[in-house]
């Protein structure tokens, strides 16, 4: 078995992401879906359908009555906010630990991946896209590979560095060379494991190279986007957030100058801090 075989072989260890969320998130894009099917999909997952409510009923959202049953939240929520509950117990489980190879701290991960979802929405907004929860999915778990590379990168911290140093090559690229796959193409294996819309795998696996994707090339722009501003605005970039480039063809497909650039870091900056009140009544 090469080395590249058992670091893919490490994408058993990781826990198969929650059918039931899965299938309400494809109902969730399907504009021909109605919330009765969305409702009927989680309603005999009890942990799910006490959570929501959970939420929902918080102090956070502040009702002046009682939501008692997962359709009357689900309507309140809307589509948007019900995906992020419902992602980000799944996010938060699996990346919410520290990931010491790329000098991330327990909880940055998990922070730059929501920070990332958030910004799919901003950025949709400002490029007058509709908002696709497909992309806020993609952006939420595009990293989802560092969890599994992390001992591996570890291990070969030091030669990454020193190719990213001597060669002036992107600590992605430094990765691949060392280890024989980088984190973007193993979070897009393990996702494709996960049999999620090949829309998703594109735009994760080529959050970091968007020039090279063949296909889906929207839903690549915009994850990869996400991710960089993420990644601009200090949150969870690690050892490999100074470590690569920005395309200015992505900026001119959309006509985005850096004035855009800083709206969205502030629009970040006051969402995040909304998000991380709603997730601590989880």
């Amino acid at each position: 078995m090469s080395f590249v075989e058992t670091i893919i072989e490490t994408c058993s260890q990781l826990p198969p992401f929650p059918a039931v969320i899965n299938r309400a998130l494809n109902l969730m894009n399907d504009p021909n879906s109605s919330v009765q099917e969305i409702v009927e999909t989680i309603q005999y997952d009890q942990a799910i359908t006490a959570n929501v409510l959970r939420v929902c009923n918080s102090a956070y959202f502040g009702l002046r009555q009682s939501v008692g049953s997962l359709q009357e939240a689900v309507i309140f929520l809307g589509f948007s906010q019900l995906i992020e509950i419902l992602l980000s117990g799944v996010s938060g489980s699996m990346m919410g630990k520290a990931v010491s190879g790329y000098d991330l701290e327990a909880g940055e991960l998990w922070k730059h991946s929501v920070s990332s979802a958030l910004l799919s929405q901003i950025i949709s907004r400002r490029i007058k896209r509709e908002q696709n929860p497909m992309l806020f999915t993609a952006a939420l778990i595009h990293d989802i590979g560092k969890v599994l590379l992390n001992a591996y990168v570890k291990e070969q911290s030091e030669t990454i560095k020193d190719l990213v140093k001597t060669k002036g090559v992107s600590f992605l690229q430094a990765e691949k060379d060392v280890l024989g796959i980088d984190h973007a193409e193993l979070s897009a294996h393990i996702i494709e494991q996960w049999n999620f819309p090949q829309k998703i795998i594109q735009a994760i696996r080529y959050h970091h190279t968007p020039l090279l994707a063949t296909s889906d090339q929207e839903a690549v722009y915009q994850i990869y986007l996400s991710d960089l501003i993420a990644i601009l605005t200090g949150i969870g970039g690690g050892v490999d957030g100074l470590s690569y480039s920005g395309f200015e063809q992505v900026m001119h497909h959309y006509k985005l100058n850096e004035k855009d650039i800083e709206r969205f870091m502030a629009q970040l900056g006051d969402q995040i801090q909304k998000v991380e009140a709603m997730i601590q009544v989880q």
